[in-house]
């Protein structure tokens, strides 16, 4: 009977686990931490071998999950429409695999048909496993198509927490990006969960944690912080989309500094202040400022494309 009790446990434990993921498998934009160092002068970043995101057909999709009002998710739709060919995206082009095939400047998003609002399906209390199921509920329900070019971001609302891999939103991370071959069976789905800076400004938005502002500039922390992560976790995602996923998979990663994300992680350059007192380092084509970090780029050719550097392209 003790036997039995055991191997039921057993199962029940296998079965709650869901989409779970190894932290091995997960990388993070850390919180601000106003006592670390700066980046150092001369940083590296190393190539492993494994795959990037080299085609012209990546694709942005949001998942807005909870109650995002519509100025907000304007904002950040904007943002990611007018992404594609700029300077600031370009950065992520220094970068290549083996055989010197570069990431493609392209990245492609669609408002109408790269978006859906999740209105607390799995509840205000999320871990990793509900972040795969509600991407992969996106996906089943036709939400959102499946594709494998594609990076799923969750973007939660400031009354939601999440709790994953040892920490949580706002005392660990602010978002992380990962692969996942269970968000739909037998593909490699590459998604981010991307916490409200809102819910933690002093340790997830820009604005507030280095410069001190009270807001952001289009007037709204929960938008324009957001964003800032987001970059940071796409450009990861294009570069080193299956981190650890399995034997051989890493592509840019570790070095001094981990994923070029990472390299420049709220390291903003140069700053303007816009008509509300905030300071912003990109304008767009659409004509809206933001304040995002700076992306780590590979200098000199071929494989001699290291050690690189910050930098702020617009």
């Amino acid at each position: 009977m003790k036997e039995l009790l055991l191997l039921l446990a057993s199962i029940v434990l296998i079965a709650s686990s869901g989409l779970a993921q190894e932290s091995s498998q997960v990388h993070f934009a850390r919180v601000y931490r106003p006592n670390e160092a700066p980046p150092p002068a001369g940083q590296n970043i190393t190539y492993f071998g494994g795959p990037l995101m080299l085609g012209a057909k990546n694709t942005i999709y949001i998942v807005y999950y909870g109650n995002w009002k519509t100025s907000q998710k304007n904002i950040i739709n904007g943002w990611a429409a007018h992404l594609n060919g700029t300077g600031l995206y370009n950065v992520n082009t220094t970068y290549h695999d083996g055989s010197n095939n570069f990431v493609n400047g392209k990245i492609n998003f669609n408002c109408a048909k790269n978006t859906y609002t999740d209105l607390y399906s799995l509840g205000k209390s999320l871990n990793d496993a509900n972040v795969q199921t509600i991407v992969a509920n996106a996906i089943s329900g036709g939400h959102l198509p499946n594709d494998t070019n594609g990076i799923y971001f969750l973007l939660t609302f400031s009354n939601v927490t999440e709790s994953a891999f040892g920490g949580s939103f706002c005392t660990l991370f602010c978002g992380y990006h990962s692969p996942s071959n269970t968000i739909v069976s037998g593909e490699t789905i590459k998604y981010s969960f991307v916490g409200d800076p809102n819910r933690c400004p002093s340790g997830c938005d820009g604005n507030v944690a280095v410069f001190g502002d009270t807001t952001t500039p289009n007037n709204s922390i929960d938008a324009d912080g957001s964003i800032n992560i987001m970059f940071h976790e796409l450009s990861e995602t294009v570069t080193d989309p299956e981190v650890n996923l399995g034997a051989g998979t890493t592509a840019w990663n570790s070095g001094s500094c981990g994923e070029n994300g990472d390299c420049c992680n709220f390291t903003f350059g140069t700053t303007s202040i816009a008509t509300n007192g905030s300071h912003f380092n990109q304008t767009f084509s659409n004509g809206k400022n933001y304040l995002i970090q700076e992306m780590f780029e590979l200098t000199g050719t071929g494989f001699t494309r290291v050690p690189g550097k910050c930098v702020q392209t617009k």
